[in-house]
Protein backbone atom coordinates (compact mmCIF):
# COMPACT_ATOMS: atom_id res chain seq x y z
CA UNK A 1 0.00 0.00 0.00
CA UNK A 2 2.75 2.72 1.22
CA UNK A 3 4.53 0.98 -2.24
CA UNK A 4 1.68 2.31 -4.34
CA UNK A 5 0.96 5.47 -2.67
CA UNK A 6 4.73 6.38 -3.72
CA UNK A 7 4.51 5.58 -7.03
CA UNK A 8 1.24 7.44 -7.65
CA UNK A 9 2.48 10.50 -6.14
CA UNK A 10 5.65 10.33 -7.94
CA UNK A 11 3.72 10.13 -11.01
CA UNK A 12 1.97 13.20 -10.39
CA UNK A 13 4.58 14.47 -9.79
CA UNK A 14 5.43 14.56 -13.45
CA UNK A 15 1.94 13.96 -14.80
CA UNK A 16 -0.86 16.19 -12.63
CA UNK A 17 -3.95 15.72 -12.90
CA UNK A 18 -5.64 18.52 -15.24
CA UNK A 19 -7.14 21.45 -13.68
CA UNK A 20 -8.13 25.01 -14.43
CA UNK A 21 -6.76 26.24 -11.30
CA UNK A 22 -3.02 25.18 -12.73
CA UNK A 23 -0.87 28.32 -12.56
CA UNK A 24 2.21 29.33 -15.26
CA UNK A 25 4.54 28.65 -12.65
CA UNK A 26 3.27 25.25 -12.07
CA UNK A 27 3.49 23.95 -15.56
CA UNK A 28 7.12 25.56 -15.48
CA UNK A 29 7.98 23.50 -12.52
CA UNK A 30 6.65 20.45 -13.80
CA UNK A 31 8.24 21.33 -17.06
CA UNK A 32 12.21 21.60 -15.05
CA UNK A 33 10.84 17.50 -13.27
CA UNK A 34 10.48 16.27 -17.02
CA UNK A 35 13.80 17.83 -18.13
CA UNK A 36 15.97 16.84 -15.21
CA UNK A 37 14.21 13.34 -15.43
CA UNK A 38 15.17 13.06 -19.48
CA UNK A 39 18.81 14.45 -18.25
CA UNK A 40 19.27 11.41 -15.66
CA UNK A 41 17.93 8.56 -17.78
CA UNK A 42 20.69 9.89 -20.78
CA UNK A 43 22.89 10.00 -18.25
CA UNK A 44 22.95 6.10 -17.27
CA UNK A 45 24.58 4.92 -20.26
CA UNK A 46 27.05 7.52 -19.77
CA UNK A 47 27.91 6.60 -16.18
CA UNK A 48 27.59 2.99 -17.58
CA UNK A 49 30.16 3.37 -19.93
CA UNK A 50 32.79 5.44 -17.93
CA UNK A 51 32.78 3.04 -14.70
CA UNK A 52 33.35 0.20 -18.10
CA UNK A 53 36.28 2.51 -19.17
CA UNK A 54 37.44 2.28 -15.55
CA UNK A 55 37.05 -1.07 -15.48
CA UNK A 56 39.03 -1.37 -18.40
CA UNK A 57 41.73 1.21 -17.57
CA UNK A 58 42.87 -0.49 -14.28
CA UNK A 59 42.52 -3.88 -15.40
CA UNK A 60 45.97 -3.85 -17.21
CA UNK A 61 47.62 -2.19 -14.08
CA UNK A 62 46.13 -5.04 -11.49
CA UNK A 63 47.90 -7.86 -14.05
CA UNK A 64 51.14 -5.89 -14.07
CA UNK A 65 51.50 -5.39 -10.50
CA UNK A 66 50.72 -8.84 -9.89
CA UNK A 67 53.01 -9.84 -12.11
CA UNK A 68 55.57 -7.86 -10.93
CA UNK A 69 55.34 -8.16 -7.32
CA UNK A 70 55.40 -10.90 -5.27
CA UNK A 71 56.16 -11.98 -1.72
CA UNK A 72 59.46 -12.63 0.42
CA UNK A 73 59.80 -13.20 3.90
CA UNK A 74 62.40 -11.55 5.81
CA UNK A 75 63.92 -11.27 8.99
CA UNK A 76 63.75 -8.28 11.53
CA UNK A 77 67.48 -6.67 12.52
CA UNK A 78 66.12 -4.55 15.21
CA UNK A 79 63.52 -3.69 17.15
CA UNK A 80 60.76 -1.18 15.53
CA UNK A 81 60.69 2.61 16.40
CA UNK A 82 58.74 5.53 15.53
CA UNK A 83 59.09 6.02 11.56
CA UNK A 84 60.46 9.56 12.32
CA UNK A 85 63.51 8.18 14.07
CA UNK A 86 64.68 6.30 10.82
CA UNK A 87 64.05 10.29 8.95
CA UNK A 88 60.73 9.20 7.06
CA UNK A 89 58.24 11.53 6.59
CA UNK A 90 55.31 9.83 7.76
CA UNK A 91 53.18 9.60 11.07
CA UNK A 92 55.22 9.15 14.38
CA UNK A 93 52.77 6.67 15.19
CA UNK A 94 53.32 4.16 12.35
CA UNK A 95 56.72 2.16 13.13
CA UNK A 96 59.48 0.69 11.43
CA UNK A 97 62.17 -1.92 11.31
CA UNK A 98 65.64 -3.12 8.75
CA UNK A 99 64.82 -6.08 7.62
CA UNK A 100 66.46 -7.99 5.47
CA UNK A 101 65.65 -11.00 2.70
CA UNK A 102 67.11 -12.47 0.10
CA UNK A 103 66.45 -11.08 -3.66
CA UNK A 104 65.57 -13.29 -6.20
CA UNK A 105 69.45 -13.40 -7.69
CA UNK A 106 70.53 -14.79 -4.07
CA UNK A 107 72.15 -11.37 -2.52
CA UNK A 108 71.28 -10.11 1.03
CA UNK A 109 68.67 -6.85 0.91
CA UNK A 110 67.94 -4.49 3.62
CA UNK A 111 65.55 -1.99 3.82
CA UNK A 112 63.42 0.11 6.52
CA UNK A 113 60.04 -1.48 6.37
CA UNK A 114 56.33 -1.37 8.75
CA UNK A 115 56.33 -3.65 11.12
CA UNK A 116 54.37 -4.11 14.09
CA UNK A 117 55.04 -2.12 16.99
CA UNK A 118 55.85 -5.93 19.27
CA UNK A 119 57.87 -7.04 16.76
CA UNK A 120 61.40 -7.92 18.02
CA UNK A 121 64.81 -8.62 16.11
CA UNK A 122 65.10 -12.09 14.94
CA UNK A 123 60.97 -12.35 13.92
CA UNK A 124 59.74 -13.12 10.01
CA UNK A 125 58.39 -10.22 8.02
CA UNK A 126 57.01 -10.85 5.12
CA UNK A 127 56.96 -8.30 2.75
CA UNK A 128 56.05 -7.14 -0.72
CA UNK A 129 58.78 -6.52 -3.22
CA UNK A 130 58.95 -5.02 -7.17
CA UNK A 131 60.48 -6.83 -10.19
CA UNK A 132 63.93 -4.99 -8.64
CA UNK A 133 63.15 -6.47 -5.03
CA UNK A 134 62.60 -2.93 -3.34
CA UNK A 135 59.89 -3.03 -1.33
CA UNK A 136 56.32 -1.71 -2.02
CA UNK A 137 52.67 -1.68 -1.12
CA UNK A 138 50.66 -4.76 -1.88
CA UNK A 139 49.18 -5.47 -5.63
CA UNK A 140 45.79 -4.71 -6.30
CA UNK A 141 42.83 -7.32 -5.85
CA UNK A 142 41.82 -8.91 -8.79
CA UNK A 143 38.62 -7.52 -8.18
CA UNK A 144 39.62 -3.65 -7.71
CA UNK A 145 39.14 -2.49 -11.54
CA UNK A 146 35.11 -3.66 -11.29
CA UNK A 147 34.84 -2.60 -7.81
CA UNK A 148 36.78 1.27 -8.81
CA UNK A 149 34.06 1.12 -12.16
CA UNK A 150 30.84 0.92 -10.19
CA UNK A 151 31.87 2.98 -7.67
CA UNK A 152 33.12 5.70 -10.52
CA UNK A 153 28.90 4.78 -12.36
CA UNK A 154 27.58 4.93 -8.23
CA UNK A 155 29.14 8.72 -7.92
CA UNK A 156 28.31 9.86 -11.36
CA UNK A 157 24.38 8.92 -10.75
CA UNK A 158 24.31 9.77 -6.99
CA UNK A 159 25.67 13.36 -8.39
CA UNK A 160 23.10 13.70 -10.98
CA UNK A 161 20.30 12.79 -8.38
CA UNK A 162 21.45 15.59 -5.48
CA UNK A 163 22.46 18.43 -8.49
CA UNK A 164 18.86 17.23 -9.37
CA UNK A 165 17.14 17.77 -6.30
CA UNK A 166 19.45 21.04 -6.00
CA UNK A 167 18.24 22.76 -8.83
CA UNK A 168 14.56 21.89 -7.91
CA UNK A 169 14.45 23.38 -4.68
CA UNK A 170 16.26 26.05 -5.91
CA UNK A 171 13.42 26.63 -8.34
CA UNK A 172 10.70 25.77 -6.28
CA UNK A 173 11.45 28.61 -3.98
CA UNK A 174 12.04 31.28 -6.44
CA UNK A 175 8.40 30.01 -8.15
CA UNK A 176 6.87 30.08 -4.45
CA UNK A 177 8.41 33.77 -4.59
CA UNK A 178 6.61 34.72 -7.36
CA UNK A 179 3.32 32.80 -6.52
CA UNK A 180 3.16 34.81 -3.08
CA UNK A 181 3.57 38.17 -5.20
CA UNK A 182 0.92 37.18 -7.58
CA UNK A 183 -1.38 35.97 -4.54
CA UNK A 184 -1.03 39.29 -2.44
CA UNK A 185 -1.38 41.12 -5.92
CA UNK A 186 -4.58 39.47 -6.37
CA UNK A 187 -5.34 39.97 -3.08
CA UNK A 188 -5.15 43.97 -3.56
CA UNK A 189 -7.10 43.65 -6.50
CA UNK A 190 -10.42 41.87 -4.77
CA UNK A 191 -10.35 43.87 -1.30
CA UNK A 192 -9.53 47.06 -3.21
CA UNK A 193 -8.32 50.87 -2.39
CA UNK A 194 -10.63 51.08 0.75
CA UNK A 195 -10.25 47.82 2.31
CA UNK A 196 -6.65 48.70 2.65
CA UNK A 197 -7.31 52.00 3.79
CA UNK A 198 -9.36 50.87 6.83
CA UNK A 199 -6.27 48.80 8.12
Amino acid sequence: MGTTGAVQRAFRLLVPKRSELRRRSDRIEVAARWVLLLLGLFLVPVALAVGSQVTANLGPQVAEQRAERHQVTGVVLAEPGPAAAYGTEVASTEVRAPVRWIAADGTPRVALVRVPDTAEAGDPRTLWVDAADRPTIAPMTPGYPETQGFLTTLVILLGDLLVSLFLLAGLRWVLDRIRLREWEAAWRRFTGPDHESTH
